[in-house]
């Protein structure tokens, strides 16, 4: 079931702002995929709460994306509906839920953020920055959403999403809207789900638990991140790191030792300064990308004897 003209009639009818046939590789960080029958743009929760429903009566699929930091997308594109939080859930706000944070303010005092979904990490960094709040240094260089890093657990290797979440708040693909506390996140490595609540549901905002400190102490903080990152390829069009960290090892390291560091398929280029990046020069297609990505799995099981398991969505 996926009736699109019903769908177009619905986002009308409502004046919710949407796309048709419109190239996804607009939507992704490494600039490659096909197009989508629709690209649609909720700008709140009540824009949300109704695509959700028309969804529901009318597509069987769908996908949610915020900057496509980690999704690439098939030459072929998709037929299915896909749902942008780009134009929407922006704010940042900061929440004192008792006496003794009112009262505080102080060195060392908490501090909760709430933050929408569609917020990018830099932004929220920028605020921690500016308003002397610690915790979240490490979403230094990391380019998505909130949303986003909240799917994926994302971070270092000290510090990840899940150790500053305190809730998120979620609509079901049944349009319910919950607030769902930390104990019921199960996160893991670049995964987190919900106790009780099946997958389709949509990230609107989560509470992130920082910490009043000292701005210098937050920048020094900081330039390590930055200084690790000066050792990725940073400001070129990639997914970021392609597979995950095979236990008590690195997959950079295994795929450079199997000679691929360096090694292209057409404008697909497995990134010179870390090799667990692929770069698209310009030219890539999906199909670039994925025979790459097979040929490192093949010649690493090969050579190595490891599995290497791709951390990136492929739609």
């Amino acid at each position: 079931m996926n009736d699109l003209d019903n769908i177009i009639n619905g986002l009308r009818e409502n004046g919710i702002e949407f796309l048709n046939d419109e190239p996804l590789s607009l939507y992704t960080s490494i600039k490659i995929g096909g197009k989508c029958d629709i690209i649609i743009f909720p700008k709140d929760e009540d824009e949300l709460l109704f695509v959700a429903g028309l969804l529901r009566n009318n597509s069987k699929d769908y996908l949610i994306v915020g900057f496509g930091t980690n999704t690439l997308f098939r030459d072929e594109g998709v037929s299915f509906p896909v749902i942008s939080f780009k134009k929407g859930f922006q704010f940042i706000k900061e929440i004192n839920s008792s006496e003794e944070e009112l009262e505080g303010n102080t060195a060392n005092s908490k501090i909760a953020l709430e933050v929408g979904s569609g917020v990018a990490l830099s932004r929220v960094l920028n605020y921690a920055v500016k308003n002397c709040l610690s915790g979240c240094e490490f979403f230094f260089g990391i380019p998505g959403t909130l949303g986003g890093a909240l799917r994926m657990n994302a971070g270092s290797k000290e510090r990840v999403v899940s150790n500053i979440v305190e809730s998120v708040e979620i609509i079901t693909g049944e349009g319910a809207k919950l607030n769902i506390k930390k104990e019921d996140l199960l996160f893991s490595y670049r995964n987190m789900d919900i106790k009780g609540v099946e997958e389709g549901y949509f990230i609107t905002a989560a509470t992130l638990a920082l910490i009043k400190s000292d701005k210098s102490k937050i920048l020094e903080n900081i330039n390590i991140f930055k200084e690790r990152k000066l050792r990725q390829p940073l400001g070129e069009y990639s997914l970021g790191c392609i597979f995950r960290n095979p236990a008590g090892n690195a997959a950079g390291k295994i795929i450079e030792e199997i000679g691929f560091k360096g090694f292209s398929k057409g404008d697909a280029v497995v990134s010179d300064k870390h090799a667990n990046f692929i770069i698209n020069k310009g030219g890539a297609s999906a199909k670039d990308i994925l025979e790459l990505i097979k040929n490192i799995q093949k010649n690493a099981l090969l050579q190595k004897g490891v599995e290497l398991s791709t951390e990136i969505k492929i739609v």
